[in-house]
C-alpha cells in the first residue's frame, strides 16, 4: 500500500511538471506568432454583418443587400479572415461576446482557400475545416464525428494557432494558458490556409483582438527574447487529437 502511494504521488509529480513544461512552451511561442487577422467581407454569409474595420461580426435576422459572388458563402453563416497562410505558424486571439453567449452558436478555426462556398458542405477537415464550435452550452471539435470537450467553464477567448510546416491546428484558453484541443496531420495539401468563422446566434459578435506580444493575457506571459523559432511541433503530444 505503501508502494503504491509513493507511485501515485510519483505519476502526480510528473503530470504536473509535464503541464508546466507544455504552459511554458506556449508561453515560448505565442509571442513570436502572433498575426493581425482580419476578416473579409466579400465571403461573409448575407446574414453576417462585419464591422468597417474589420475585425469583427454579428448575426443579423435581415439578408443584407450584398452581391452574389463567387467568394461569398450563401448556405452556413461563415467568413473568412484575409490573410492566406502556406508556411510558418501564426497565432491570433477571438474573443466572443454579447447578451446569449450561453446560448450561443459559433465557431473559429482555419479553412482551405478551396473550402465550398455554395450550397451545403460538411464542416469537417475532410472538408478542408479545422475548427472548434460552441453550441448552447457544449464545446466540440468538428472531428468526423465531433469530439465534445468537457471543459468547464467553456472559453469565451480563444487563440487559434496554425502550424502550416506540422500540418497541425491547436485551440488554446487564452486566459489560463490550457490546450482545449489540437488537430495533428492536418492535409493542407500545399494550399493556402485561412482563418475561418462561423455564427450563427443574435446579440453576439466575433471579435478579433489586437494579438501583439504586449496584449497577450498574464496567463501566457509577457515578453521573452527572440531566439530561432523551434523545429519542435506547436504543442506536444499531450492533448493532442487525430482527425
Amino acid at each position: 500500500m505503501h508502494c503504491f502511494s509513493i507511485l501515485f504521488v510519483d505519476e502526480q509529480a510528473a503530470e504536473l511538471e509535464k503541464q508546466a513544461a507544455e504552459l511554458a512552451w506556449r508561453r515560448f511561442l505565442l509571442p513570436h506568432n502572433t498575426v493581425k487577422v482580419t476578416l473579409d467581407p466579400d465571403t461573409a454569409h448575407p446574414l453576417l454583418v462585419v464591422s468597417q474595420d474589420n475585425c469583427s461580426v454579428r448575426w443579423e435576422r435581415e439578408w443584407q443587400q450584398v452581391p452574389d459572388i463567387p467568394e461569398r458563402f450563401d448556405y452556413w453563416g461563415c467568413v473568412l479572415g484575409r490573410e492566406e497562410f502556406r508556411e510558418g505558424r501564426h497565432c491570433w486571439l477571438v474573443e466572443v461576446e454579447g447578451e446569449w453567449v450561453k446560448y450561443s452558436r459559433w465557431a473559429v478555426g482555419v479553412a482551405r482557400e478551396s473550402l465550398e462556398r455554395k450550397g451545403y458542405f460538411k464542416r469537417s477537415p475532410e472538408e478542408g475545416i479545422w475548427a472548434v464550435q460552441y453550441d448552447e452550452g457544449q464545446l466540440i471539435s468538428l472531428t468526423s464525428p465531433p469530439t465534445h470537450l468537457s471543459l468547464s467553464p467553456v472559453p469565451t477567448r480563444i487563440w487559434v494557432c496554425l502550424d502550416c510546416t506540422q500540418g497541425q491546428v491547436s485551440f488554446i484558453n487564452a486566459d489560463n494558458g490550457v490546450e482545449i484541443f489540437t488537430f495533428t496531420e492536418a492535409s493542407f495539401n500545399g494550399e493556402s490556409i485561412r482563418p475561418w468563422f462561423w455564427l450563427w446566434t443574435e446579440k453576439i459578435q466575433l471579435f478579433l483582438r489586437d494579438s501583439t506580444p504586449q496584449t497577450l493575457s498574464p496567463a501566457l506571459g509577457g515578453s521573452c527574447p527572440s531566439p530561432d523559432t523551434p523545429a519542435s511541433p506547436l504543442l506536444g503530444p499531450a492533448g493532442a487529437a487525430q482527425e
